[in-house]
């Protein structure tokens, strides 16, 4: 069991393909509490989230994996970072934890990892108490046929496979996500802890955990439609909740696709004003609590 940084790692769990998936826990939240399993977004790991991760330890078991090819997590030889694998992923770490609590646990998530718990849940007959879904980028059928967000689509790919990957620093991370409008909400003490839970040491420097070759796979799994086409209610509480794209960030085109969604699941639909879709770095006490209402009904 690693120590570090807020969360316990309780070890690997090894994919049917081969992938080793990194699972992780907040230390002495066990008793009598409620479990809890986060999700990450593309390109992050669970340790980016260690103020959020904190709140929620509060009121519940927290756990956390790192996607296939993330954080501290392998990819299998295949290289297979498909939406099926994701969902495997995610059935996989949620049964286990089930396994270990005694009992069926919560999930929240940001970005991608709810598109994979959704798709487990939809197709792997996965379950949960309840879900909390930070603006899970479901494609929209009308999406795949328009030619300007097709290019969109490919534009970001291509940006991610030119990302620099090493750094001599954490801090100089930092500093240069800092100054990019994506990353300008966040505190700097939160963009430190973004960073180095990013980076592993590598010769005389570090390097991105996660390999833009990866991420970029992930975003072009993501370009697929078929999650949000099966959404059904799933007869517990289930939210999801969208940024309203404050600038700097660029607007977020996340809004509709998460209306949509919320009425598709019968489920709850909440709007975080002056964030991004990185709301849950921006804004940890307010997601939390949001989190907090989906399982527990109240702030």
């Amino acid at each position: 069991m690693a120590k570090g940084q807020g969360v316990e790692q309780q070890g690997w769990l090894e994919a049917t393909d081969g992938a080793r998936v990194a699972l992780h826990r907040w230390p002495g939240t066990t008793t009598g509490k409620p479990a809890l399993l986060w999700g990450h977004a593309n390109g992050f790991a669970a340790r980016c989230y260690l103020p959020l991760l904190a709140e929620l330890a509060r009121d519940f078991d927290v756990w956390a994996w790192d996607a296939r090819g993330q954080g501290f997590s392998g990819l299998p030889a295949s290289s297979e970072t498909g939406l099926d694998a994701i969902a495997g992923d995610a059935a996989m770490v949620l049964r286990h934890v089930q396994g270990e609590t005694g009992q069926v646990p919560h999930v929240a998530s940001h970005s991608f990892s709810g598109v994979a718990l959704l798709w487990a849940g939809l197709t792997l007959g996965l379950a949960w108490r309840s879900a909390t879904f930070f603006e899970p980028p479901l494609c929209l059928p009308a999406q795949l046929a328009d030619a300007a967000e097709a290019a969109r689509h490919q534009a970001r790919v291509a940006g991610t496979l030119r990302r620099r990957a090493a750094w001599p620093s954490a801090e100089v991370f930092a500093e240069r996500l800092a100054a990019t409008p994506g990353f300008a909400l966040m505190a700097p003490d939160a963009l430190l802890v973004l960073t180095r839970a990013l980076l592993r040491p590598e010769g005389d420097g570090f390097t991105l955990r996660c390999a833009p070759s990866t991420e970029a796979a992930i975003y072009r799994a993501m370009w697929d439609s078929a999650p949000f086409e099966a959404l059904r209610p799933f007869g517990v509480p289930v939210r999801f909740v969208a940024s309203d794209g404050t600038p700097p960030a660029p607007p977020s085109s996340a809004q509709l696709p998460q209306t949509l969604a919320a009425a598709a699941c019968g489920a709850m639909f909440s709007e975080l004003a002056g964030c991004s879709h990185l709301m849950a770095l921006e804004r940890p006490l307010e997601c939390a609590a949001l989190v907090r209402q989906t399982a527990l009904g109240a702030a």
